[in-house]
């Protein structure tokens, strides 16, 4: 009779984690599935930065983080890390034929080999994690599908109107001073008010480095056309055509970093140009000191 009692609640014992095995599987595999209204390589540059993942990571708790571990193209693995367990995902993001469109995969594949309190151990963190992904992927989604939030810029699609121009160039061997490019616009706007004509927009400015230096071209928008003067000054005629408008507030450095935000769009959306973008210059930075209200605005003309 001992024996027999010894011998069931051995079996009473073992049942439960027989059922362990028996109802969790040895791998958990699980992977989500979101589109997101975003362009696949816009979405990468900011999903690659870890820097960024805090403006869709809900804010991390004691239980789960997330950690970028390495890239291989559009494939970028995530370490989720628990308090006592960790295991490693795979973020997937493909092109879709739409350039403004992405399919993202989150999926992970996780082992839950052990012993039953082991076992259901890993279980339950995956469940838990598994949740968790859900609800950043959701944030994620939202993000990126601003595209402000991608680029940094509020860009706004446009139409040049046909239109004179009066230009000017020059080449600096180091990057023009606000003196250099004040000067241009100087004897441009000598010339113009001999001409009798006015201005109708801000003076445009473009600066490119090349083997002679910076060279540097300014023009101003006029109301009709006059005659150059031979190798000193250009008029210009800009003619209707697409462009990409953006506005930012602050000095070179803003201005130089918004510059590479609508490059990176450019490129992203296999956008041609037709002409070289340029700056507007809104605020007077003669009479206006502090960069930091200085107001910018860039075109880009794009086919």
């Amino acid at each position: 009779m001992k024996k027999w009692i010894i011998a069931a609640g051995g079996i009473l014992l073992l049942l439960p984690a027989g059922l362990v095995y028996l109802w969790i599987p040895s791998n958990v595999r699980l992977s989500y599935h979101v589109k997101i209204a975003c362009n696949a390589r816009g979405a990468l540059r900011v999903v690659a930065d870890s820097a960024k993942w805090n403006n869709w990571v809900p804010e991390e708790g004691p239980d789960i983080s997330y950690h970028l571990q390495g890239q291989n193209n559009y494939i970028l693995n995530v370490l989720i890390q628990g308090r006592r367990d960790s295991f490693m995902s795979r973020l997937v993001l493909v092109p879709m034929a739409s350039p403004d469109s992405t399919d993202c995969y989150w999926e992970f594949d996780m082992p839950t080999a052990g012993g039953p309190v082991r076992r259901v151990q890993r279980y339950l963190f995956a469940r838990s994690a598994a949740r968790d992904m859900g609800t950043v992927l959701g944030f994620m989604r939202g993000f990126l599908g601003k595209k402000e939030n991608v680029y940094g810029l509020n860009i706004q699609p446009a139409s040049t109107k046909d239109s004179f121009l009066v230009a000017v160039r020059g080449i600096f061997p180091g990057r023009p001073t606000l003196g250099d490019t004040y000067g241009l616009i100087g004897e441009m706007r000598a010339y113009i008010g001999r001409e009798g004509v006015h201005e109708t927009g801000y003076p445009m400015l473009n600066i490119d480095k090349n083997d002679e230096g910076f060279f540097t071209r300014v023009a101003i928008p006029i109301d009709k056309e006059i005659p150059p003067v031979n190798g000193l000054i250009e008029i210009k005629r800009m003619v209707p055509g697409k462009i990409l408008v953006v506005e930012v507030k602050g000095g070179p450095t803003t201005v130089t970093n918004a510059f590479a935000g609508l490059q990176d769009y450019v490129q992203d959306y296999n956008y041609s140009s037709p002409a070289i973008p340029f700056q507007s210059l809104i605020t007077d930075r003669v009479n206006e000191k502090d960069t930091s209200k200085w107001i910018t605005k860039l075109y880009y003309p794009v086919y």
